[in-house]
């Protein structure tokens, strides 16, 4: 069955905002980003615990840590995202959560082939830390990324070879990569994915659209998985769409609830 979960950052900055909003429509968990306008890999471990003390008061929990790890050029030094590999665990591990979502470095077109290695080597260092916390790694498809297309995310998952390593799957990043996310990006990682992010898209134009109003395929996408436990991460990004992450509204935000909750139904698919 089918979890709902959010980035709750896309309702408003502000913790209490965003957990009355999820408070009204039920959802339960969220994917930790950022709070108060602060990166989750920046967050302290005061304002950790705070966090972790308001949402037990809820009855709600982390569903993943959103962080930005591999968001980095791959010219960086590696102890860059090793260090904030360990930190993200530390966070996950503080939460209660065992989810941890990564990147494959930025890098120009050109590098690609070049710095395969480089990204594997990373890629494997990084869920050896995360293995050794009971943590998974689950890695998202980017613009810019090593694994921007479903082929390198599958050559990643394959080469890495390494539980601690799966994927999320989010149907309009691969629909910006110029791929039909069901027909074309799924069966390559659908062995592998793990998590799902949702958010639609148009291939036309490239706006970001509430689920099953664009070319994400969602209602496809959504029936491939019904039979799993796994959580739906609402991501809309219908109000602004940036690199290191979008930002919704509370109204807009229920809208984009709507758009998935109505598709769930229609389809006769459970969630909670």
């Amino acid at each position: 069955m089918y979890t709902l979960s959010c980035f709750a950052d896309e309702i408003s900055p502000h913790l209490k905002e965003q957990l009355d909003v999820m408070e009204r429509l039920k959802v339960r968990f969220l994917s930790l980003r950022s709070v108060e306008d602060v990166n989750v890999l920046a967050l302290t471990d005061a304002q950790l615990r705070e966090i972790a003390r308001a949402l037990r008061d809820r009855g709600m929990g982390v569903s993943s840590v959103g962080s930005p790890v591999g968001k980095t050029p791959i010219k960086d030094d590696v102890s860059v995202c090793l260090d904030q590999t360990r930190r993200a665990v530390e966070i996950a591990r503080a939460l209660d959560c065992p989810r941890v979502r990564v990147f494959s470095f930025y890098m120009e077109k050109d590098e690609l082939d070049a710095r395969r290695g480089e990204v594997m080597d990373r890629l494997s260092r990084m869920a050896e830390i995360a293995a050794e916390a009971g943590v998974t790694l689950m890695h998202e498809n980017e613009a810019g990324i090593y694994g921007e297309r479903s082929a390198r995310c599958e050559d990643i998952l394959k080469s890495v070879n390494h539980p601690a390593l799966r994927a999320v799957f989010d149907p309009s990043n691969f629909v910006a990569a110029g791929e039909a996310p069901f027909d074309e990006s799924l069966p390559r990682l659908r062995d592998y994915v793990a998590y799902m992010h949702i958010k639609d898209s148009r291939r036309s134009d490239g706006v970001i659209v509430p689920a099953g109003e664009g070319d994400g395929q969602l209602s496809q996408v959504l029936s491939a998985f019904a039979e799993k436990d796994m959580f739906l991460t609402l991501e809309p990004h219908l109000a602004v769409a940036g690199r290191m992450r979008g930002f919704t509204g509370a109204e807009l935000f229920g809208r984009a609830h709507a758009a998935l909750t109505g598709l769930l139904d229609r389809a006769g698919i459970a969630y909670n």
